[in-house]
């Protein structure tokens, strides 16, 4: 199967990589700004949800796009 080069990204790295706020990169993303927040939060808040696989893949190839423009 071919490869199509998309390193996954935390939305965290995503946020500081390209300095988004979070409602921008729900309007890029499609992900509710609630979500993205439970993504963002500090691991040691109740809050705080790890984003799975498929999400971590959406976010690298936003960044991927981003990074060719």
């Amino acid at each position: 199967m071919p490869q199509i080069g998309i390193i996954p990204i935390h939305p965290k790295e995503f946020k500081k990589i390209h300095n988004f706020s979070t409602y921008q990169m729900s309007r890029l993303s499609g992900y509710s700004v609630e979500a993205l927040k439970n993504w963002l939060a500090d691991e040691s808040s109740s809050r705080f949800v790890e984003p799975k696989p498929y999400i971590l893949n959406h976010f690298g190839a936003i960044h991927s796009i981003l990074a060719r423009v």
